[in-house]
């Protein structure tokens, strides 16, 4: 009977060794070929070029720069192997010692704390399977694994993987990780280094160096010990190596973008999806990158200037930079009435906020601010636990090309690793007095010219956005008469444009808006002050028009895309259209040159060559602007908060963005010969007396000015005395 019984279970275990061999053979067979990795292309990232073929940067789904093993070090390979799979040189795609130690390790925690997947394992699971959870992926990853061991040596799977594992903040592969954590190559990394890399794999975020340093160094520390433990490295290289501090670049959190990389990487994913997921493109652009640096470093300076006499003790490059501040305020006694703190945000409703520093918990009011991602803000202590609120100082730069509409520099703020938000593209804003030549190009295709009499007196008009009768005020407080159209201009005097305006009708004006691609313009007497809203490119790309004498050029940025075979997928050309007059606008392009020469913005004649342009104000000094031009190159600066704040009395366009402009231009103007603006046929420069407005000759001074030919005067110094005398 039990020998029956025997012959029985064991039939029974033979049919199910037999159908659980079937069945392996069966899923092993149906596997995918690993021979497929031999021509495995992963996605890498597109690389962006300037104007003159230089390596701008990268943009991409994944960031991954493919490199071979012989350029990965010795101790990053043990680094990965002593931490992820300490038996990799010896078994067979699966290691049943790791698998065992795992299951004992977990079965005593009561939780899974150890996996035993091997590298090969790993790799296997990434490239060709779901990460479900379940046995039956289990049994295909391992069974995987043993295929792709037995088709490449240990070199080549060792390659593969490392190029790509996910190891955080957007990288794929070790390149790219030891250029965002450390801005080094790969083969350039230390120990310690190499010992932080492959600390990652496990859990990115948790140990991401960015964001959880502490973490980042246990686990550092951790891997060096495994190093240590494997012999790899000595006792004293672990002691040594131990002590070190995270060598990561801060300022590498956001090295592989910037603002005008994501406008490439928008434009390209819009119009490509799929071709751009996959990456390995070349994308040629119209930026300098010369013309780049120097419009960051003019404005981030220019900010910091600015934020010094508003009494901001220093502007963040970093939301690091705002806690390290912070943590230094620890030893503060007592609060100051005035001075400028930084604050922990413990909450905010969208107008109130409560902030905290170091235990004592102040209030504050301020509007539809957007506090995401940042945890600390800046406050001034106006006493009985009340702040004042203080955004984001922010700024922006745009540089077009006059002839082509190429966009030659373009900075959304001050620091893109602060920040991300775009403020040249997205930002929208009132222009102030900067909209004010649309208003005297209308009046000059009206018939009037340069040294035309507008009254300044001031006058009550309609505002549908108030809803009662609205009286222009003057910047600098003072009532005007009868004044030349040059002379208004070039000192911003707000009562002439509303007026003026009013003489030349809406329709005109509007017409020259939408020309210049202002076409949300609206009928309201308001607009001569810059009530409508533009964003810095908006406005910067009308002043083209203006510099290039009528003739319209679209902006844009991309010159040319190959895809990875060398293929165009596209190529771009300058698209020009003449929308306006050259002879009138050669005579606003003068009466703007008089802002430089004899207005609110003599600051930049230190420049040395010929420019043009306009300040711009807003109510309470919310925003400052300066677009200015040369005969190559137009460039636009706005200064302001994040939010619709004032900045404090006297916070012009002329005082605040105009030394931004400044400083970026006095360094591009160079790379461009000195020259004038041309003259077209139809246009006469003419010697005029400012003070009798007639012809200057030998009797008297005057000043050069430009006019459409038949509309100068006639009568000189000379012709007046004798009239006069005829009198």
């Amino acid at each position: 009977m039990v020998k029956k019984i025997l012959i029985a279970l064991a039939g029974v275990l033979g049919l199910s060794l037999l159908a659980l061999f079937f069945f392996l053979y069966t899923v092993y067979k149906n596997l995918p070929d690993p021979s497929l990795l031999e021509t495995w292309k992963p996605p890498q990232a597109s690389e962006v070029y300037d104007e003159r073929g230089r390596l701008y940067g990268t943009i991409g789904v994944q960031k991954r720069f493919y490199v071979s093993i012989d350029k990965i070090p010795k101790h990053v390979i043990d680094a990965f192997i002593a931490v992820e799979d300490r038996n990799f040189w010896h078994h067979f795609g699966v290691d049943p010692l790791a698998i065992a130690r795992a299951a004992w390790a977990n079965y005593r925690a009561g939780r899974i704390v150890q996996g035993g997947s091997t590298i090969t394992q790993q790799l296997a699971k990434n490239l060709f399977l779901t990460p479900e959870r379940t046995l039956k992926r289990k049994l295909k990853e391992a069974l995987l694994a043993i295929k792709i061991e037995r088709h490449f040596d240990k070199e080549k799977i060792l390659e593969l993987y490392l190029n790509q594992i996910y190891l955080g903040s957007g990288t794929y592969g070790v390149e790219a990780a030891s250029q965002k954590y450390f801005g080094k190559h790969v083969w350039e990394l230390s120990l310690e280094e190499a010992a932080l890399l492959a600390g990652l794999p496990k859990a990115p975020a948790r140990y991401n160096p960015f964001y959880r340093p502490e973490k980042a160094l246990e686990r550092r520390n951790y891997v060096l010990k495994r190093m240590y433990e494997e012999g790899y490295i000595s006792a004293q290289e672990y002691e040594n190596a131990v002590k070190l501090p995270l060598s990561v670049k801060w300022e590498n959190k956001y090295k592989f973008s910037d603002y005008f990389l994501d406008m490439v990487k928008e434009y390209v994913f819009r119009k490509y999806g799929e071709l751009a997921y996959k990456g390995n493109l070349k994308i040629y652009t119209t930026v300098n990158l010369d013309y780049q640096k120097q419009a960051q470093k003019a404005l981030s300076e220019g900010l910091e200037k600015l934020a010094k006499k508003m009494g901001i003790p220093f502007l963040p490059k970093t939301e690091q930079d705002m806690k390290l501040a912070y943590e230094k305020e620890k030893e503060l006694k007592e609060l100051k009435r005035g001075k400028v703190y930084v604050a922990k945000i413990l909450s905010y409703d969208g107008k109130t906020m409560v902030v905290e520093i170091h235990g004592r918990k102040l209030l504050g009011e301020i509007k539809n601010l957007s506090v995401r991602g940042h945890k600390y803000i800046f406050v001034r202590y106006l006493g009985r636990d009340k702040v004042e609120i203080i955004p984001d100082l922010e700024g922006s730069i745009v540089s077009i090309d006059v002839k082509t509409g190429a966009i030659k520099a373009i900075v959304g703020g001050r620091s893109y690793a602060y920040s991300q938000f775009n403020r040249a593209t997205k930002a929208y804003r009132q222009p102030g007095s900067a909209i004010k030549p649309v208003i005297y190009l209308g009046a000059l295709l009206s018939g009037m010219t340069q040294i035309s009499i507008v009254d300044a007196s001031p006058r009550a008009y309609y505002d549908p956005s108030r809803g009662k009768d609205w009286i222009p005020k003057n910047y600098d407080r003072r009532t005007y008469g009868k004044l030349t159209l040059r002379y208004a201009l070039a000192r911003s005097i707000n009562t002439a444009a509303v007026n003026l305006l009013d003489e030349v009708g809406f329709k005109i004006v509007l017409t020259v808006g939408k020309k210049v691609g202002l076409d949300n313009l609206k009928p309201y007497y308001s607009l001569a002050l810059g009530t409508v809203e533009v964003t810095p490119l908006q406005l910067t790309s009308a002043y083209q028009v203006f510099a290039n004498l009528g003739k319209r050029c679209e902006p844009f940025f991309v010159k040319k895309i190959l895809d990875e075979k060398g293929n165009v997928l596209e190529e771009n050309e300058p698209r020009c259209e003449e929308v306006l007059p050259a002879p009138e606008v050669r005579v606003l392009v003068d009466m703007l040159r008089a802002v430089v020469l004899e207005g609110t913005a003599v600051r930049a004649r230190k420049i040395n060559r010929v420019v043009a342009g306009k300040t711009g104000t807003t109510d309470d000094y919310q925003d400052a602007w300066f677009v200015g031009f040369s005969p190559d190159i137009v460039t636009g600066v706005w200064v302001g908060y994040d939010v619709k704040k004032s900045m404090g009395r006297r916070m012009s366009g002329s005082r605040v963005a105009l030394p931004i402009w400044i400083d970026y231009m006095k360094v591009i103007t160079q790379y461009y010969p000195k020259k004038d603006f041309p003259l077209p046929p139809e246009n006469i420069v003419v010697r005029i007396n400012t003070r009798d407005l007639v012809v200057a000759d030998e009797t008297c001074s005057g000043v050069n000015m430009v006019f459409v030919k038949g509309t100068e005067p006639s009568i000189t110094c000379s012709d007046l005395q004798l009239i006069l005398g005829l009198r």
